[in-house]
């Protein structure tokens, strides 16, 4: 691949200042997450302004570099922008969690084609919703923790290590023989968390799955309390969780 040019389907995760005119443009791929240096990407004339941005699916052609992980940039058109997003901050917010998790836990090669699927459908439904489509019905507090335990589990199972429930009630076994109590209604909802729709339950399984990150993955805990308490925005009734 090293020296090749090639083109591919890549969803935006991150930019970042190269120089005063240049970019890195962070991307993931159904190959993996990709770096691309974008020379004069600011500069008045660009070609390459206007063309990408967080989370667009873009159509870019690259040259594969055999002597480092970042690759220049040649070509880039956005196939999918998603511009509602930008009207909703909680949206947004999550929207840039998806993106993070997905670029730390993708492997690269065939395998991470499951993963680049996994942000597209996410980024889609989130879009579709800031959009006001319908299919998407209820508070947006719901919605949104529904779509992140959505998106937590669908990423544990890609990673081999979906939680398991033990029993009705439900137990988490997490390393060794510890196990997490879990209640019988939040057991449910981390068995089908699109059919819940109290708020109140759906963040005591979303607690339940940031302690099974916690102790299975190299995540930040007090980054993903911060976006449930954002995506939530001190809702009527609900209570500041731990998870």
């Amino acid at each position: 691949m090293a020296g090749e040019t090639i083109k591919t389907d890549a969803v935006c995760v991150a930019i970042s200042p190269w120089s005063r005119t240049s970019h890195v443009v962070r991307w993931m791929t159904p190959s993996g997450p990709l770096a691309t240096l974008v020379k004069g990407a600011v500069r008045p004339k660009s070609a390459f302004l206007g063309q990408y941005d967080l989370n667009y699916t873009c159509e870019i052609l690259y040259y594969a570099n055999a002597r480092g992980d970042l690759h220049a940039l040649r070509e880039c058109a956005p196939t999918r922008a998603r511009a509602a997003l930008r009207s909703n901050y909680r949206a947004l917010v999550l929207a840039e969690y998806m993106r993070y998790q997905t670029a730390a836990l993708s492997p690269r090669g065939p395998e991470a084609e499951g993963w680049y699927g996994l942000l597209v459908r996410a980024l889609d439904r989130l879009a579709a919703r800031a959009a006001g489509e319908p299919g998407a019905d209820g508070p947006e507090a719901v919605f949104l923790v529904r779509e992140m335990l959505a998106f937590e589990l669908r990423a544990l199972d890609l990673a081999g290590l979906s939680p398991g429930l033990e029993a009705e009630s439900g137990a988490f076994v997490l390393r060794g023989e510890r196990q997490l109590p879990v209640s019988p209604a939040a057991a449910r909802c981390i068995r089908r968390p699109d059919a819940e729709k109290n708020i109140q339950i759906l963040l005591d399984a979303a607690r339940a799955i940031g302690v099974f990150y916690a102790f299975h993955l190299d995540s930040a805990p007090e980054a993903r309390r911060m976006v449930l308490r954002m995506i939530c925005n001190n809702e009527e009734g609900t209570k500041e969780q731990d998870g």
